[in-house]
């Protein structure tokens, strides 16, 4: 009975401790038993609430997949883009994920020096069609806006797609104008400069204006002060829903920038660990009008 206890009593004993081995591995050890997956994400230089909303999604999505996230704001030089790129990559980097105009640059000098790497790219696309990418469907955007626009315009007020001639907002343009041809809608294309705006408002000429990002919206809106020019926008800040709020502009196509740092880590650490991803992931766009903005302020004011 007694050598049964002890037996007893030592199978505890060692229960006990293999019990308190593992949750010490646990709680101590798990940092180091992994791979830590490091993701180098590359942004613009603006600080906007929009630009926020995407460092915070990317922060969000990375805590949650337990990765490690160094964001980097690139300069114009195009040495300084590769010395950028090669530390990261030296640092131990297992992925780019890149916001910014700068997107081709790397592409070239990933492809020429033959790095592999995943690089996943937050825009609407390009030339590459094998690269990852993150952006909202531009072409369900369109559609939506020539919809809208039709139904309030005069058939006689001209359509402006005023854009500042940026990669991003140039491959819209190819999009917006076929489908606006297709829906039998004039539509030209115009910079925005403060001369190509003058002549609407002095000489009081009517239009509907598409502005291809929050910024020409606030300019424009800001510019033409005026209830006879119609603006709708792509994209939205804290003064372009001052703007709808107001009756200046009348709709936007809002997209989430907080959207995009989830899905870009969640396809990014795909990749990493050799799962399938997605060429294009498409987010959902809101319509936001003077009349609906307060309902859409979870979607355009995320709670993290």
């Amino acid at each position: 009975m007694r050598r049964a206890k002890k037996i007893g009593i030592v199978c505890v004993g060692i229960l006990m401790v293999v019990f308190m081995f593992l949750s010490y591995s646990n709680l101590f050890g798990g940092e180091t038993e992994r791979d830590i997956t490091k993701i180098s994400v590359i942004g613009i230089k603006r600080k906007n609430s929009q630009v926020e909303d995407f460092k915070r999604g990317i922060e969000e999505a990375a805590n949650a997949k337990r990765v490690d996230v160094e964001y980097l704001e690139l300069e114009e030089d195009y040495d300084t883009i590769k010395e950028y790129i090669d530390r990261e990559i030296k640092n131990g980097s297992q992925a780019l994920i890149v916001f910014s105009e700068k997107e081709e640059q790397i592409l070239s000098y990933l492809q020429s020096e033959k790095k592999k790497i995943p690089l996943i790219l937050v825009n609407p696309g390009g030339t590459e069609e094998k690269t990852i990418r993150v952006w909202f469907d531009v072409q369900d955007m369109a559609e939506c806006l020539a919809e809208k626009i039709h139904q309030k315009r005069q058939e006689e007020e001209p359509v402006v797609y005023l854009t500042d001639e940026k990669e991003m907002s140039e491959r819209m343009w190819t999009i917006f104008q076929e489908t606006f041809q297709n829906q039998g809608i004039a539509i030209e294309k115009k910079k925005m400069t403060l001369p190509n705006l003058a002549k609407y408002r002095d000489q009081k000429q009517q239009a509907v204006f598409i502005c291809s990002s929050p910024k020409i919206t606030e300019e424009t809106a800001d510019y033409l002060k005026s209830k006879n020019q119609v603006i709708y926008g792509i994209g939205y800040s804290d003064e372009v829903l001052q703007g709808i709020r107001e009756g200046k502009v009348e709709g936007v196509m809002a997209y989430s920038m907080y959207s995009f740092g989830i899905y870009a880590v969640k396809s990014a650490v795909y990749s990493i660990e050799g799962k399938k991803v997605d060429h294009l992931t498409k987010t959902k766009c809101e319509w936001i009008t003077q009349d609906n903005i307060k309902e859409k302020y979870d979607f355009l004011f995320p709670i993290y």
